[in-house]
């Protein structure tokens, strides 16, 4: 018995082994394919590049010959696209530095050809010297930009190749290996008599107890879910319980603070006063901070059942509240006419208060600032493609607020409403970077979901999108 056990454990040993090379391999494989993916990416990109750069030429010598501007036109969305792949090229290579240098030499090379076409039609004002100028440099310009894009691009591609063939050794390398070890459990014959034991043995559990795996599986997924509420719950009372214990050894900071401006005012000079100062600004950003923190721990924490609310009266009151803010900067605030809905009357005001400060917050400091809100039925391809998971017969309410303020660029739409994010320094524009995180987290609380639109310099809209909620019996 002993002499089994102990064979049974150096089998177990040798199955483990064997496995831990298994589940390797499979990731070296894995990572093999994607760099395969990599480099059919890179061979496409790289053809693409080429291929623009020869229209290109070809669009350069369409222009002297006809002298027609919808050419320049082509020029312009040409040199877009060969922009975008060198783009993607640099994001394909990017942990590669000399793959970088190459992208960056393509770079200056595009530079070089356009600021020579841009000479040439500079020096050549007629058609006709323009014409003789292209077709006499035309060579030259090749040899001098095209040929050398193209063996940058053809290097950018060789060496993607080479490290495609060095990992391409390494995994064939682990799968000898793996061969000598399954050769040798095999032939040892007792991992194949426990393999086949276990392997007839779960087909027979299997069977037998399908129906209950199911239901445990459905148990296990509502425990997990309740487990889930149950650590959000705990999450959003730490945060809360974490941000209040915090205003007590600030208070402290600031008293003291105090403190020793009114009684040393007269004794400081020069750095002191200026440390006492900044210590006084950092408290009350902190304080800020903290209390935008309690704010976003208590968004859609509902204190309250819900009620029918008016919609215009939230937001009137709101304006009412930010009227000496709107006075100064002569803003025109429009409100269309706004739904009632069954809601909490706190999340609301929330959520419209951070919208509307936003607006007059980011306003452009030539131009008087105009705030719009609106109202409509969502339509369906609006829904489909912003709210997962919808039911095709749910109607949605769409509330935009929408300003003509600073904008922002539009591949910052989804990074804003994470929370501590900023767009901007916190010299530039006050703020903690949480209001848009609670308006995510309210409008997520009643199943929809919002969204951002802008332009830079011409302004945002932020879309709103909730579900059509049915008011219970008692309420109509």
């Amino acid at each position: 018995m002993k002499e089994i056990k102990s064979y049974t454990i150096i089998t177990l040993a040798l199955i483990f082994l064997c496995g831990s090379i298994s589940v390797y391999t499979i990731y070296r494989v894995n990572f093999l394919n994607s760099e395969s993916k990599t480099t059919e990416q890179i061979i496409r990109i790289t053809n693409d590049l080429q291929t623009k750069v020869l229209e290109y030429e070809i669009t350069i010598l369409s222009f002297a010959t006809t002298y027609d501007s919808v050419f320049l036109d082509s020029m312009s969305v040409i040199r877009t696209k060969m922009d975008l792949d060198i783009e993607d090229l640099s994001n394909l290579v990017r942990d590669n530095e000399f793959q970088e240098n190459r992208l960056d030499s393509i770079r200056s090379l595009l530079v070089g050809r356009h600021h020579v076409f841009a000479s040439s039609i500079m020096n050549n004002p007629t058609a006709e010297d323009l014409l003789q100028n292209v077709r006499i440099n035309r060579k030259t310009n090749y040899l001098r930009f095209g040929k050398r894009i193209r063996e940058q691009t053809d290097a950018i591609l060789i060496q993607q190749r080479e490290k495609l063939m060095e990992r391409d050794l390494g995994v064939l390398t682990n799968l000898s290996a793996l061969s000598i070890i399954i050769l040798t459990i095999t032939l040892g014959g007792i991992s194949a008599a426990v393999l086949n034991f276990y392997s007839i043995y779960q087909y027979n559990l299997a069977q037998k107890a399908s129906d209950q795996e199911i239901k445990d599986y459905q148990n296990k997924l509502k425990i997990q879910i309740e487990q889930l509420n149950s650590t959000n719950k705990e999450l959003e009372q730490f945060a809360y319980v974490a941000s209040h214990d915090l205003q007590e050894p600030l208070r402290k900071i600031t008293s003291f603070n105090d403190l020793l401006q009114d009684q040393y005012k007269d004794a400081l000079e020069g750095d002191g006063k200026l440390y006492l100062e900044r210590i006084a600004y950092a408290a009350t950003r902190m304080r800020k901070l903290i209390s935008d923190l309690l704010e976003y721990s208590r968004a859609g924490r509902y204190a309250e059942d819900k009620e029918l609310i008016n919609l215009n009266a939230i937001v009137n009151e709101i304006l009412d509240d930010l009227s000496i803010q709107i006075e100064q900067k002569n803003a025109l605030v429009q409100v269309d006419k706004l739904p009632e809905i069954f809601a909490h009357q706190s999340d609301w005001r929330m959520l419209f208060q951070n919208l509307i400060s936003n607006a007059l917050k980011f306003s452009k400091s030539n131009e008087h600032p105009r705030l719009r809100i609106t109202y409509r039925i969502a339509e369906k391809k609006t829904v489909s493609e912003y709210v997962a998971n919808n039911s095709p017969n749910m109607a949605f309410h769409h509330l935009e607020v929408r300003d003509n303020g600073i904008g922002f660029n539009t591949e910052y739409a989804n990074k804003i409403f994470t929370i501590f994010q900023r767009l901007h320094g916190k010299d530039e524009y006050e703020g903690t970077g949480i209001g848009l995180a609670i308006c995510k987290k309210i409008v997520e609380r009643y199943g929809g979901t919002i969204f951002a639109t802008s332009e830079i310099g011409k302004g945002s809209s932020f879309h709103i999108l909730v579900p059509f909620e049915q008011i219970p019996n008692d309420q109509n």
